[in-house]
């Protein structure tokens, strides 16, 4: 199923191109730093705190950009010797589009990355396809649907396919998602996670600080991804705090 959305991906892309009119575009940039108390995604605990930061350039409706986190010690499994440390960093390109004028799609291309290779690496490397609709209201509400299908490749270059899918209604800086692991690629004999989570949220802008806090609700399964000594669900409050410019 990767490899199929792989070819749609590329094709789609080369398709946009032909029709584009660039001379109606320019081309934008933009970055962000930030730090955040926990570093979670996707429901797994990634790491006790880390300082991020990205950089993005636009192009009409192309968009190509990156990201990094700080990997701090003990934010994986294991402690001492055995704790892991290092930086993520994550590309990834795409574009967006309105289907109408409160409905907007996107399709996207990421691959995530750590620095920290080896047997105790801290994870392994993680190429996907994104596809997301977006969905107006109100000018206060909106929803959005995003689903990723992805291959993850391990240091021994075993390969493991996952898709995700996510649900977010957001009022007034308020939000509200659910997500799961699992929607088609969901065999466990072949490493494969089929876990839930939910979060819930609130974020505003304050002077030029975008600050936001959240309440992170995973499965065991997805709890026990990050911490082999968890032995429930797992919980956490976080806080951000952001800047771009």
């Amino acid at each position: 199923m990767f490899k199929t959305m792989k070819k749609l991906i590329a094709g789609t892309v080369l398709l946009a191109i032909s029709t584009l009119s660039y001379a109606e575009s320019e081309v934008s940039y933009s970055a962000n730093l930030g730090f955040m108390s926990d570093y979670m995604y996707r429901g797994i605990h990634q790491s006790s705190s880390s300082a991020m930061g990205g950089f993005d350039i636009e192009y009409g409706s192309f968009y190509l950009g990156t990201w990094f986190a700080d990997l701090q010690e003990g934010g994986w499994e294991g402690s001492g010797d055995d704790s892991h440390r290092g930086f993520e960093y994550d590309v990834y390109a795409g574009f967006g589009f309105d289907l109408t004028d409160s409905i907007s799609a996107s399709l996207g291309y990421t691959i995530y990355r750590y620095t920290d290779k080896g047997a105790n690496a801290f994870d392994d490397d993680y190429d996907e396809v994104n596809l997301g609709l977006g969905f107006a209201i109100s000018d206060d509400a909106s929803i959005a649907i995003d689903y990723a299908v992805g291959e993850n490749t391990a240091t021994d270059q075993s390969e493991t396919d996952y898709d995700v899918l996510t649900i977010s209604v957001d009022y007034m800086g308020m939000y509200a998602l659910f997500g799961t692991w699992g929607v088609q690629e969901d065999d466990a004999s072949k490493g494969e996670v089929d876990a839930d989570w939910m979060e819930f949220g609130y974020s505003r802008t304050v002077g030029d600080f975008d600050l936001s806090g959240a309440f992170v609700l995973s499965e065991k399964e997805l709890a026990s991804g990050s911490d082999g000594d968890e032995d429930g669900d797992f919980s956490r409050f976080i806080m951000s705090i952001s800047t771009g410019f």
